[in-house]
Parts: structure tokens; sequence; C-alpha cells
């Protein structure tokens, strides 16, 4: 049985004593543990990463999971996933997804956790999803010789530790896919950043650029220029003189960069083509984004201009705040149907935690990986990570407390009560707004909600 080339070459060299399976076709580690029939704390895998030094893989057990947090602060530098061309450029003779754990070999460096206890069998990915290989513990601790040594950046999966020996369970485990976040993490191929949004992306770099540049790209959607003229009309702006064109909407009303950055979310949004009703379809995704986006830039205005957030990346946050629902529905439609069944089954439990039980990872996170793969600004990526993250004290925490607070005002809006019932002192504090005029910038936003549910039901169709 053939394996990745570079691996066989590397164990040969090494004189290692290691025999091939082969197993049923496979998407994750986890599930070709449970495939193989062997306990997922004994079949290794990697997850590739990228920081200032390059690419580095942290190996883990198919029972656990990477815990980025812990891993960053062990480092004392930020790390994230490594592109999709870095992994195919690098690991070009195994299949995408289908790396072994051994970084010596491909040139790069590893980490290892050495708080977990190694078995005395080991399991690795051979290079493709359909064989794995087995080798002592002995000669997988010699081929990590190498590697960093460091303690407690894996996490292991709860479901699998209540499940133990269990096959059945195990198996409603994986079908429940709680393996998500492994096959996001080594997904077969980075979506492109769409067309117009490449477009948006380059003219925001061009230091040169000028309003008739957007306004040009903006012409070429005639759907989407249609809703900024609408937007610019509407009367949260209060502008009472005649608007007739785009040129009109970004000079007078909107603005440049809010222009931009509006258009530059609609226009990332679009491809992902998702269910349209349901908790989190389409209908539900584009209502939340654009009265989000209204009410963050709203009550940005309001916050002390030392602490203030830009405006245009507040709008863009509140328009991709729920991205991940996207990528979900697009690429796992499976695991989004189940979400979709699970909140409408439960609505009393925190989306949060349905979210955690059904897929082993948030929303936040999945919209992240690919919003940060795109190179979007670190707040947008840091706002769409963390806005569910209680007591968020990070980096560009204004904007994740921003949309923690609106979050609050929609769920308010939703459920009948009055908008700004409730609204935690803390937040508020630490934006240094004044409720009485976040009330007061709600209820402006709230005058033009028909022009909202039209502009959400456009983007939707």
């Amino acid at each position: 049985m053939s394996i990745a080339r570079t691996v066989k070459q590397y164990l040969d060299d090494k004189h290692v004593i290691y025999s091939v399976q082969q197993v049923q076709h496979f998407d994750s580690p986890l599930q070709a543990a449970v495939t193989a029939g062997i306990a997922p704390r004994s079949l290794y895998y990697p997850v590739v990463l990228r920081d200032p030094f390059g690419l580095m893989m942290a190996v883990l057990p198919a029972s656990h999971e990477l815990d980025y947090t812990r891993l960053a602060a062990l480092l004392n530098r930020k790390v994230d996933l490594a592109f999709h061309t870095q992994l195919s450029s690098v690991f070009s003779d195994c299949q995408s997804g289908m790396i072994p754990p051994l970084g010596e070999p491909y040139g790069i460096r590893a980490l290892i956790d050495a708080s977990l206890e190694t078995p005395e069998e080991v399991y690795m990915v051979a290079g493709d999803n359909s064989r794995i290989i087995k080798l002592s513990r002995k000669d997988f601790l010699m081929m990590q010789a190498n590697a960093w040594l460091a303690s407690d950046f894996a996490t292991p999966i709860e479901q699998l530790e209540e499940a133990g020996e269990d096959a059945e369970v195990m198996d409603a485990l994986v079908e429940k896919n709680h393996y998500i976040r492994q096959r996001i993490e080594q997904i077969v191929e980075l979506p492109p950043l769409p067309e117009m949004a490449t477009k948006i992306v380059e003219l925001q770099a061009e230091p040169m650029a000028e309003i008739t540049d957007l306004v040009k790209i903006l012409e070429f959607d005639p759907g989407l220029a249609a809703q900024v003229l609408r937007y610019a009309r509407s009367p949260f702006f209060g502008y009472s003189g005649r608007i007739d064109s785009l040129y009109d909407a970004v000079t007078r009303v909107l603005g440049f960069d809010a222009t931009m950055n509006m258009a530059l979310g609609v226009a990332m949004a679009r491809p992902f083509r998702i269910s349209l009703h349901g908790p989190i379809g389409l209908e539900t995704f584009w209502r939340d984004a654009v009265y989000s986006a209204s009410f963050y830039q709203a009550i940005a205005k309001l916050m002390p201009r030392d602490q203030r957030p830009r405006l245009g990346l507040c709008y863009l946050g509140g328009l991709l705040h729920n991205f991940g629902y996207l990528i979900l529905g697009h690429y796992f439609r499976e695991e989004f149907i189940g979400l979709s069944d699970a909140m409408l089954g439960q609505p009393d439990v925190p989306m949060e935690e349905l979210e955690r039980q059904y897929l082993g990872i948030d929303h936040g996170e999945i919209g992240a990986w690919l919003l940060d793969a795109w190179q979007l600004p670190e707040e947008i990526v840091t706002l769409v990570k963390e806005h569910h993250t209680p007591d968020y004290s990070g980096p560009h925490a204004s904007y994740v407390h921003l949309a923690q607070l609106v979050d609050k005002i929609l769920h308010n809006v939703e459920s009948g009560s009055a908008p700004t019932d409730g609204l935690p002192e803390s937040l508020l504090q630490s934006l240094g707004l004044d409720e009485v005029a976040v009330m007061r910038a709600v209820d402006v936003v709230l005058e033009d909600t028909s022009g909202l549910d039209d502009m959400a039901a456009r983007f939707a169709a």
C-alpha cells in the first residue's frame, strides 16, 4: 500500500518498523479513528499553523482539539491556521487535509503536548483518506525528538470522554459532527475572495482612490447600487436633500469608507448559498446583519472619540458578525440542517451551547477562520470570533463590546421587549455610553424598519 512518499522515505531512513492499514474512507482524524475501530487518543494528527516565523504544526490526538488561545499564550505570539496555498505547497504529496503529524521531514517546526500520555501503539494519517500508519510509541516519540514540548494546549473533546469505550456512542458522536473543527482546520479548498470583493479590497489599498472609482465598481451591480441609494435616503441619516445618484449618496450622506465597507460585506456574503428559512437561514442572516450594521454605526457615533471604532469597519462588522453560518451552510449542509433543527427544538438552550454540543466549534470561530484567511482587518476578525465571549478584554475590545451590546438590543427587539431593557452596565461603561443616548439612537434606526426589512429581503433573494 502506498503512503506519502516523503513520509515513507523518512520512516525508512529512521529504520522505523511500521504497518499500513487500509480503512473505510474518512474525512477527519476523529472519523479515521472511529472507522478503524481504535481509540481516538491513539491516532495523532497535526494542526498546521502560521506565526511570524513561518509554518509550524501542533501535534495532538484525535480525542483532543487545539486551544488556540492557550497556545498563543504559551508562545507569547499570535498563531493562525495556515493558508491552503501553503499547505498544498509544503505537503504536495498528501491529499488536502490528510497530513501526517511529522514536521521534520517537511522542514517545519512541530510542537507536542507533553502533558498527554502517549499510548503504547500510535496511529497516524498516512497522506490520504483511506490509510493509516501504525507504529510503536518508542518510534513515534523518536521521530518527535526535535519537536518543542509544551503543556495543556490540547483540550479533550468532552463528549468523547463521556462516551468512553462505547463504540455505538462513539459512532453517534461522529455522526453528530464533533469532528467538524478538524474538517475546517484541514478544509479541502480555501474559497477565493469573490471578484467584486477583490476589486473593493484593491481599491481600499489604493492611496489615491477616489469616490468615482468606487461608484464605477458599484455600478457593475445594479442591485447593490440600488440598496446603497435606498440606505442613504433612510430617515436614519436625516438628510433632507435630493439624492439622485450613487455619487450623491457617497459624497452627501454615507461617506467613502462606510459605502466601501457596506459593499464589501455584501459582496463577500453573496456567493454563499444556504437555506432561505429557519433560525440561521439566509433571511435571518441578512435581517440580523442589516439591523446590526445600522445599530453598530449609530451607537459607535456616540462613543468618546478616543475610544470610537472606525464607523466603516463597524458597519462591515455588523454585516459579517454571523458569517460563520454562511460557511457552515455552504460547506457542511447536513450539519447546518441538524443545528437548525436543534435550535428549533431547544429554543431555551443558548445558541453557543448548542453549537459546541453539535459541532464542537461555534460560528464565530468558523467565520473568523475564513475572514482571517482573506486577510480582512484584524478588528473584524476579532469581532467575528469573540462577539459571544463574556468579559472579553483582549485586542480591539471596543469592537467586541459594541457587538455584544447590539446583540442584546436585537434580542430585546425580537422578543418584544423595550430595546434597551437590561443593557449590561459594564458594557455601557466600557464603551463610554449613556443609556438614554443609546435609546435615542436605537429609536432613530427603528424608525426605518420597513426600509431595513426591504434591504434584508433583497440581499437574501
